[in-house]
């Protein structure tokens, strides 16, 4: 019998997030330029001759039928392919749920990847991007990976030049932060004049992360304190840059030196808060590590 295959799921952190207006379409206009780091999941798959998607998950509170982005991403890929095979999936949880790292989001787009390997099958790229697409504005960036940038409603990805990031603390403090209300809060303030004025200053060409900073930290600050407590901490301990991810709740410090980094994880994990000490993944080494691994258990 085959031995199940392995693949991990990055994380992404948001390196600036623009939120440049309204659309027709209930969405926000965004501009953003994203990240693969290697914090991950890892999501465990194996095939079998019958039609039948199954997932289990080790993190007891994540819906594992057809709410999960997972089992979705799977039957839109058999209804595409018209493959005759199903899977079981096994789903390892290391990325913190509703913290801007794009867990759920990348589970999808791995699943969308793997699949098509492991079923024999080649989806036209296009079709690829647009069922990622369907199931979340984040799926399409984690199908290359790397440092992109992000479009309309952050689901209108190109390729950027690798970013090289000093060392990277990744922090979240337990919260879970919903992106929906998030940016129903922020809409409120938004003004028709701002939009203009920002979608006319928005050119695509130019990316400058460094001075552009996080739309959402405000209104996410205002609502959950303890995220931009979290962010003056990082700063304290000596980040050169100190921003939230996405939505919230997950904040990020780029640190010079790997000493001061772990010194700044020691002193996050101390406060009762979770953190980690990672590195970026490019997409060379984003799509070298996706093709998996075979092994009967994740890792």
């Amino acid at each position: 019998m085959p031995m199940p295959v392995v693949f991990p799921s990055f994380a992404k952190i948001n390196l600036s997030l623009e939120v440049i207006g309204r659309r027709p379409d209930g969405y926000h206009e965004l501009r953003t330029v994203f990240q693969t780091i290697d914090l991950c999941d890892w999501l465990e798959i194996d095939i079998t001759d019958e039609l039948a998607i199954s997932l289990t998950c080790d993190e007891p509170t994540l819906a594992c039928d057809e709410r999960n982005l997972v089992v979705r991403a799977a039957r839109e890929l058999q209804a595409a392919t018209g493959v005759r095979q199903g899977a079981r999936l096994y789903l390892r949880k290391r990325i913190p749920m509703q913290a801007g790292l794009g867990g759920g989001s990348s589970n999808a787009a791995v699943t969308l990847l793997a699949l098509q390997r492991l079923w024999g099958v080649t989806l036209p790229a296009a079709t690829c991007q647009r069922i990622a697409a369907a199931l979340g504005a984040d799926v399409p960036f984690f199908l290359t990976g790397g440092t992109a940038l992000g479009l309309g409603r952050g689901d209108d990805i190109t390729p950027l030049p690798e970013v090289s990031l000093p060392v990277i603390v990744v922090v979240n403090p337990g919260l879970a932060v919903p992106t929906g209300p998030v940016f129903r809060r922020l809409n409120a303030g938004l003004t028709d004049a701002e939009t203009v004025r920002k979608l006319a200053a928005c050119l695509p060409n130019r990316v400058d992360w460094l001075a552009t900073g996080n739309d959402l930290e405000a209104t996410v600050f205002d609502a959950f304190p303890l995220v931009r407590e979290v962010r003056d901490r990082l700063s304290a301990l000596g980040a050169q840059v100190a921003r939230m991810s996405g939505s919230g709740s997950t904040v990020f410090g780029l640190f010079g030196e790997v000493q001061a980094g772990e010194a700044a994880r020691q002193a996050c994990l101390n406060a009762g808060w979770q953190a980690w000490l990672v590195s970026s993944v490019s997409r060379e080494v984003y799509v070298e590590r996706l093709k998996g691994t075979k092994t009967g258990l994740a890792p």
